[in-house]
């Protein structure tokens, strides 16, 4: 019946209904600058680029951002810097494109990594990632408190046999 009873270090609803959509918005922020600077570079960098590359390139850099914000995630706030170096690099990599004629991709191309800057650089997003810290070391406390708690009562088991 555990599944039924479980229970949470934090009350789960008030956390998520705070914090879920800055760090639903960084993800998708992530993923869409990502994606057209992708078309930015396969289009007009490296017209030469085949399909599969670029798709390869997407899956890689869809990957990086799975990895920082599961980090993020699990109490670990300096893969934040990842997701700040990706949005950076997406706006340095799209600053040129501008020789290419204007549009709406390049619009994306700078709409999207600054949006990304900008919730990273949120205080909302800052006080997520410290929550999530405090999380980690609370889960660190339960995790000694039970290998304390098995170790007495191996302990216990040993002393009943030996009678």
């Amino acid at each position: 019946m555990r599944l039924l009873g479980r229970r949470y270090l934090v009350p789960i609803r008030p956390f998520l209904i705070r914090n879920f959509p800055v760090f639903i918005g960084v993800i998708f922020s992530g993923i869409f600058s990502t994606a057209n600077v992708v078309v930015l570079v396969e289009n007009y960098y490296l017209p030469s680029l085949s399909s599969v590359t670029a798709v390869k390139a997407g899956v890689a850099l869809a990957l990086f951002i799975t990895f920082c914000n599961v980090m993020i995630a699990s109490g670990r706030p300096q893969w934040a810097q990842g997701m700040y170096a990706l949005f950076i690099a997406c706006l340095l990599v799209a600053v040129p494109g501008y020789h290419f004629s204007p549009n709406f991709l390049y619009a994306e191309c700078f709409f999207w990594p600054i949006l990304g800057l900008l919730l990273l650089r949120s205080k909302r997003h800052r006080e997520m990632r410290a929550a999530y810290v405090e999380l980690r070391h609370m889960r660190a406390k339960v995790v000694a408190a039970v290998k304390k708690r098995r170790k007495h009562e191996c302990a216990i088991i040993r002393i009943k046999k030996t009678r």
